[in-house]
């Protein structure tokens, strides 16, 4: 007998694993008909074949189970979000250097001024020294010439007692200038010393501030390089999810049902309900409105509408105004989310927040616990 091919044997088996695993039928109640009980035939079932790892393996293109998918797009929303998280941190980090750049650069054109100012100093005070050392030098010439201008031989020499008194007055005169050039040059003098050296510190200091800002301005491009990249793989990344999938990137609404705007006729009430007309506009990094919005952005927008001018960095807006405890939070206190402080929203009432979340997902209305909280301030 010639041998069964390999796929007649493997379908031998699963024939004779049907018969003999055929469940039996339960009897129904009623006028249902009897149960009946499929036996299997009494033939000899073929000798068991153990199929090679090749016969197990699940095809490429073979279906995967529902929850696998479930779980896998799942992994892949989580790891979307992380990296949507890190390339907003990363953005608000590079607003605050960008601050702390300026404030360098300010510092830097300050101190290269004081350093101007001070060599211009010094070098008048230079030339007060040389025009006393000078005075200083004739006057001691006139008295080498004149001999020993003292009472002594000017009485000797006068012709009358008036000419002794010209001649006495003279010499005092000549006396007293000398005495108060010289104490002018040793003024002059120190004062140039004291003047250069502060030019000098502050030229050292205007360098290294130079120094500083140029350090920090080439950190702020390598980083800023960074950023776009991972923009760009989110950006990339949403845009390729599928309609489900983008529906749980966005979340739930924009706005719970049964929402109203608090009432309130302050400043940062006011910043509030501006920021509200923002409901949906999407989110851009960089953007500070009236279209686009980042998280800090948005603050930003808000308050200048209202004549307050907010730092641009979510850093920097958790160290400015004033600190508030949860339990006193207020319509429009800004609340700082994360660790760092990376990411930022606006206090909405009924335990609400206002924020442009990151790429994909337009301004909306979110719990304010639904983040780790850093702090809360107000404006």
């Amino acid at each position: 007998m010639r041998p069964c091919t390999r796929a007649t044997t493997i379908a031998a088996v699963a024939a004779a694993s049907v018969l003999l695993c055929l469940p039996a039928v339960a009897q129904p109640h009623g006028d249902e008909p009897a149960a009946v009980t499929a036996t299997p035939p009494a033939t000899t079932a073929p000798p068991a074949v153990t199929p090679s790892a090749a016969d197990t393996a699940v095809p490429a293109d073979a279906e995967v189970p529902a929850d696998a998918e479930v779980a896998a797009a799942r992994e892949d929303l989580a790891e979307l979000a992380r990296l949507a998280e890190e390339a907003g941190a990363l953005g608000e980090e590079l607003h605050l250097a960008r601050e702390e750049l300026a404030t360098a650069v300010r510092e830097r054109d300050r101190l290269e001024r004081d350093a101007g100012v001070a060599a211009g100093r010094a070098a008048v005070a230079d030339g007060v020294a040389v025009r006393d050392q000078s005075l200083v030098d004739r006057l001691a010439a006139m008295r080498y010439r004149g001999g020993d201008p003292g009472a002594t031989r000017a009485a000797v020499l006068a012709e009358s007692p008036d000419d002794l008194l010209r001649r006495l007055d003279a010499l005092r005169r000549l006396s007293g200038a000398t005495t108060n050039a010289l104490d002018a040059s040793r003024e002059a003098s120190e004062t140039a010393r004291r003047l250069r050296d502060d030019a000098d510190r502050a030229a050292a200091q205007a360098r290294d501030s130079a120094r500083e800002a140029q350090e920090r301005a080439d950190s702020l491009d390598r980083r800023t390089a960074e950023m776009r990249e991972r923009m760009a793989e989110v950006s990339r990344r949403v845009d390729a999810l599928s309609a489900e999938q983008r529906a749980r990137w966005v979340g739930g609404p924009l706005v719970p049902a049964g929402y109203v705007a608090p009432p309130g006729d302050d400043t940062n009430a006011a910043a509030l309900r501006v920021a509200l007309t923002r409901l949906g506009a999407p989110y851009s990094w960089g953007a500070t409105g009236p279209e686009e919005f980042d998280c800090s952005g948005l603050m930003v927008w808000a308050y200048a509408r209202e004549g307050k001018t907010l730092p641009r960095s979510s850093q920097a807006q958790a160290t400015s105004g004033s600190p508030v405890a949860m339990r006193d939070v207020r319509p429009g206190d800004l609340v700082i989310y994360y660790p760092e402080a990376t990411h930022v929203g606006m206090y909405a009432g009924d335990g609400l927040v206002l924020h442009a979340p990151t790429y994909g997902i337009p301004v909306r209305l979110e719990r304010v616990d639904a983040m780790p909280v850093h702090s809360i301030r107000r404006y």
